[in-house]
């Protein structure tokens, strides 16, 4: 019997063994479950953050497109009003080349 006895207390300290470690293994998942937790309440209550930051992004980047094109169109304008005024003087240029080629052919004429 004394075989049987320290058989069964050799698996009793194995069982013994093995719910100690069981219950650290249960007490680090649940600490891992408590700090997972925390990190999900945390990036809930960072999202809004993050979305406003990214909405705040877009809305200045957009204010910065809406000047660019005002600034374009300007240009646009400036543009079309200086080949009006480049057409205007070739037409200004042609007919006094024009009108000089007149007065000197009437001139030969005579």
């Amino acid at each position: 019997m004394a075989a049987s006895d320290a058989l069964h207390d050799e698996r009793e300290a194995a069982s013994d063994a093995r719910d100690l470690d069981l219950d650290v293994k249960e007490r680090r998942l649940a600490n891992l479950e408590l700090a997972l937790d925390e990190r999900g309440r945390a990036l809930r209550e960072a999202v809004p953050d993050v979305l406003r930051r990214q909405q705040e992004a877009i809305d200045r980047s957009r204010d910065v497109l809406n000047r660019a094109e005002q600034r374009l169109i300007r240009a646009e304008a400036s543009l079309l009003r200086s080949r009006t005024a480049v057409q205007r003087d070739d037409a200004e240029i042609q007919r006094e080349v024009a009108s000089s080629d007149e007065d000197t052919a009437e001139g030969s004429g005579t």
